[in-house]
């Protein structure tokens, strides 16, 4: 790592007398979002509705590639790598900054030294279901049921140390309650339990709305700290007493390499948060669960801050082995 920073550095020198007229000029060729997670989900949607509508106010192509693995470690090193001219940008969800450095042994990047943040396009706004066997139609059921079953019901999740894993150890310990994790790899098999009554409950992003609105599983309460425009009707943990839950939000996050030229993280800022404010982009968002955010990158930083400091007891209770 103090290699990189050595090299970055000299980079940073020799791009110095040219850095007005590279400014003014950008972008002269096309600009690479890397994204952490394969084609497909939600991630990958919002980055590709970006990339189309700055490819037309930039004047160059925005490429969207994915390079999925090792839970976001392999884009955001290699971005971390890039050279800091605004031409290569990572985009991901929060979980690859605010997690990976508990789940790890060891990164080829830090979070906050080797990135700079450019924007927010998006928050994620995580919902609790459960399935219909139980006859659970509240949050308030399922708490009696976890209560009167202490370790009986299973909950699942993505993986080991992933969002929805630490929103389960994060509710069972603001109520007092237990439940046993099943990890899967990925969503998709943990929700396709669900629906198959194989586990009780989970967290999920959104994959799980069309079978809420088909009646297959039960909404109980969205992390919050609002409702979900998509899902009205279901109140979030706040209003339901549970206001520490919001821990386990979480966001997508775009960065670039740190000594990436202010006037470009700026411009590429005021682009974004344009964009993600259009009413057509909106609704598209809202369809995925999701909540379009127009954060400042010093906001954006302040927001991962906060998270690695608000994770960490999390993570500890969750007895994650480092990977």
């Amino acid at each position: 790592m103090i290699r990189r920073q050595v090299l970055r550095a000299l980079c940073i020198m020799l791009l110095v007398p040219i850095a007005a007229w590279a400014q003014e000029k950008y972008p002269a060729k096309p600009v690479n979002l890397v994204l952490t997670v394969s084609a497909g989900g939600s991630v990958d949607a919002v980055a590709r509705m970006l990339g189309a509508d700055l490819t037309q106010t930039l004047g160059q192509p925005v490429l969207v590639q994915n390079r999925a693995g090792a839970g976001g470690n392999i884009a955001a090193e290699y971005v971390a790598n890039a050279a800091p001219d605004g031409y290569t940008l990572l985009m991901f969800s929060s979980s690859t900054f605010t997690l990976n450095p508990f789940v790890y042994k060891s990164l080829a990047f830090d979070p906050e030294k080797d990135f700079v943040p450019v924007a927010m396009p998006a928050r994620l706004n995580m919902i609790l279901v459960a399935h219909p066997k139980h006859n659970v139609t509240s949050f308030q059921e399922l708490l009696a049921l976890l209560k009167a079953q202490p370790g009986r019901l299973n909950y699942g999740s993505s993986g080991n140390g992933t969002l929805p894993h630490l929103a389960g150890v994060l509710l069972g310990m603001q109520t007092g309650t237990t439940a046993n994790h099943v990890p899967y790899k990925g969503i998709a098999p943990a929700t396709n339990d669900l629906l198959a009554g194989h586990i009780d409950f989970m967290f999920d992003s959104a994959t799980t709305i069309p079978h809420i609105r088909a009646g297959k599983v039960r909404a109980l309460a969205v992390i919050g700290p609002r409702r979900l425009s998509s899902l009205p009707e279901v109140a979030s943990f706040r209003e339901l007493g549970v206001p520490e839950m919001e821990t386990a939000s979480g966001w997508y996050g775009i960065f670039a390499p740190a000594g990436t030229p202010p006037a470009i993280v700026a411009r590429l800022n005021q682009e974004i948060v344009r964009i993600m404010r259009q009413p057509s982009i909106v609704e598209k968002v809202a369809a995925m669960g999701l909540e379009t955010a127009s954060a400042t990158p010093q906001e954006v930083a302040v927001a991962l801050r906060n998270d690695l400091r608000r994770f960490a007891p999390v993570v500890k209770q969750a007895n994650v082995t480092p990977q």
